[in-house]
């Protein structure tokens, strides 16, 4: 039989990096062994008192776990796979919270979340048929009643609250009201802030409401709650410095086990912060196409190929060639390999569809291009340093390299190592700064053999044998 083939449209509709993949799609490929030293086992789930055979032994009763790598790599997605992994009847049970979707992260606060943690769960806990002793339920209602529709520009609850007088406060009812007011934090500039006064003021209670209602949960589900918070990678510079370092305290009022995505930029602007405030850390490399020596490792690209041509087949390009360039040329960074793939599929040849080296050049080029606007002269010198002294990492960590690495100018691999996104280097900025490194280390290679042929010279000797000892000069 043969091949079912898809045109170049459909293919490009499978590149669409804005969404992560569940692990059920048959886009996803386990990427793993192409991270380096990374696994699940050793980095999470040991921590969450399970073995290698997953299963779990002495779950811990609050842990605190932050989940890192640059935006792009394929953190969501690899969340999504942890989450399925862990939800489990003999494992625990994921409530998991996309900020992306379901808040505002351009404008996020701790009280945010913990509306959004409580309309997941009360929605978790009907889709379960949870039951759950009214007495938890009927606090919730009364923070509602006292509390919210209490507040004068917040009366316009009401209606939500009065719908549910006929019967009495029930996980559905709950999850309606809390769903109610995780919109407005969304959608709604105009109550937002009251939402967030309310919330703020009475965060103490809320937070003991919401213990309680966990606890209860845990008991009639006989297994421990999972909160993942994906999204929050996605906050930029002091937003991400308040939400992570500033409001802590906050956070971790809420008892149980959490995991939070964290942007890689924290752990070298607030590196001992965030671990004196987090119980563990667990970092998603980059894929590792090259070594500390920018060397290609070829036989990490079968892996990659293959999730490539789960969406766009290996038939639109003219040679596996063209497909390791672009592998190459993306770092190992998941979303900028997609970005890439959307740019060779414009400049494709319009004849037969197919992607030739005339495209992949156009496409590395016009990427390298939106790098380049990011950048200041001195930024090339710094990059070119880097590159040349992978062992030296700590000599260049500061505000410049935290800049770099939030904007994947900079890419963190396993082992630590840092290298310039490879389009830089295509740069004219870039092969400046890397001439005028390498002429100055010629030089001063130069000036180390000049001087030590001086110093082995008879002239060399005789300057030696004139030259004042230490013990006349110190006395003349």
């Amino acid at each position: 039989m043969s091949e079912q083939r898809i045109t170049i449209w459909e293919a490009k509709n499978n590149l669409d990096y804005r969404d992560y993949i569940e692990p059920d799609d048959p886009m996803f490929v386990d990427l793993t062994e192409v991270r380096g030293d990374y696994q699940l086992y050793a980095n999470l789930y040991d921590k969450l008192g399970m073995d290698e055979d997953g299963v779990l032994h002495n779950p811990p009763k609050t842990k605190y776990i932050i989940f890192t790598g640059h935006i792009g790599c394929g953190k969501s997605t690899e969340l999504a796979r942890i989450d399925e992994y862990l939800d489990d009847i003999e494992r625990y049970c994921v409530v998991r919270l996309d900020c992306l979707k379901q808040l505002d992260i351009n404008n996020l606060k701790y009280s945010d979340v913990l509306l959004g943690l409580a309309k997941n769960l009360l929605e978790r806990l009907e889709k379960e048929r949870v039951r759950i002793d009214k007495v938890h339920l009927s606090k919730l209602e009364d923070w509602f009643k006292e509390r919210v529709i209490s507040h004068a520009n917040l009366q316009r609850y009401e209606a939500d609250l009065t719908a549910g007088t006929k019967v009495e406060a029930t996980i559905p009812f709950l999850a309606t009201l809390f769903a109610s007011l995780t919109t407005s934090v969304h959608n709604s500039t105009t109550y937002r802030e009251d939402v967030r006064e309310v919330v703020r003021n009475t965060y103490s209670q809320l937070i003991a409401i919401f213990n309680d209602l966990t606890e209860a949960a845990e008991s009639e589900l006989n297994r421990r709650l999972v909160f993942s918070i994906d999204g929050t990678d996605r906050l930029d510079g002091d937003d991400s410095v308040n939400f992570f370092i500033e409001d802590i305290n906050q956070l971790t009022q809420i008892c149980g086990i959490f995991i939070y995505c964290a942007p890689i930029h924290l752990l070298h602007s607030h590196n001992t912060m965030l671990l004196a405030r987090f119980d563990e850390v667990v970092r998603l490399p980059m894929l590792k196409v090259r070594d500390r020596d920018n060397q290609p490792i070829m036989d990490n690209f079968g892996v990659i190929r293959d999730m490539v041509y789960r969406r766009l087949p290996s038939y639109f390009f003219e040679s596996e060639a063209m497909l390791d360039e672009l592998i190459t040329y993306s770092g190992g960074h998941l979303r900028d390999l997609l970005r890439l793939l959307n740019n060779v599929c414009s400049y494709r040849n319009g004849e037969n569809d197919k992607i030739d080296a005339h495209a992949v050049e156009r496409a590395i080029d016009a990427f390298a291009t939106e790098y380049e606007r990011m950048l200041k002269s001195s930024d090339y010198q710094f990059l070119v340093q880097v590159d040349n002294n992978p062992d030296k990492k700590n000599e260049y960590a500061g505000e410049q390299s935290n800049r770099m690495l939030q904007h994947l100018v900079l890419l963190e691999y396993n082992s630590f190592f840092w290298k310039s996104h490879p389009v830089i280097t295509r740069l004219a900025g870039y092969q400046t700064a890397e001439a005028d490194y390498h002429a100055a280390k010629q030089a001063e290679i130069a000036a180390q053999q000049a001087e030590i042929a001086f110093q082995n010279s008879w002239r060399g000797k005789l300057a030696r044998l004139l030259k004042p000892s230490s013990k006349y000069a110190d006395n003349s």
